[in-house]
């Protein structure tokens, strides 16, 4: 599917689509050189950027809850509570310095995709309808995980 599709799509169908491409990138970038846990958390990371903006306004619960839903989608059960509680061991300055960057390409890509006026359709009952005022306008790169990742 092509982002000119993107129209068509609500939030949380853009939302899976650009998680599972973050995820065809890292599995291209790094193979089996960056173990699997440390890639499932790239993908966690780049997953909180990207639903923080629609999930501003919820309890941290709730956005964990989401999380958990739109990695079940492409990781087993296991890799994604792993993933989700998983912390960069100490002195592992390459993996925090990108889930930070892959993080922020995440949150840019959520204000992208609420600026865009996608309509808010999440799956989850406590969404509040004020999280998407606050979405600032922004251009949507092709392949924003790739970009972090390249670097």
């Amino acid at each position: 599917m092509s982002d000119d599709t993107a129209i068509g799509r609500s939030l949380s169908e853009e939302i899976g689509y650009w998680l599972e491409s973050a995820s065809r990138t890292l599995e291209k970038r790094y193979g089996s050189g960056v173990p699997q846990t440390k890639q499932d958390m790239l993908l966690a990371h780049y997953l909180y950027g990207l639903t923080a903006v629609a999930h501003a306004g919820e309890t941290p619960a709730s956005h964990l809850a989401a999380m958990r839903s739109y990695l079940g989608r492409l990781l087993p059960e296991d890799r994604v509570a792993q993933a989700l509680r998983a912390v960069p061991e100490e002195g592992d300055s390459w993996l925090e310095s990108t889930l930070d960057r892959v993080e922020a390409i995440g949150e840019k890509q959520g204000h992208a995709l609420l600026a865009q006026g996608i309509d808010i359709v999440i799956p989850f009952p406590s969404r509040h309808a004020s999280a998407a005022g606050s979405a600032e306008p922004a251009v949507i790169e092709r392949d924003p995980p790739k970009e972090a990742l390249s670097q």
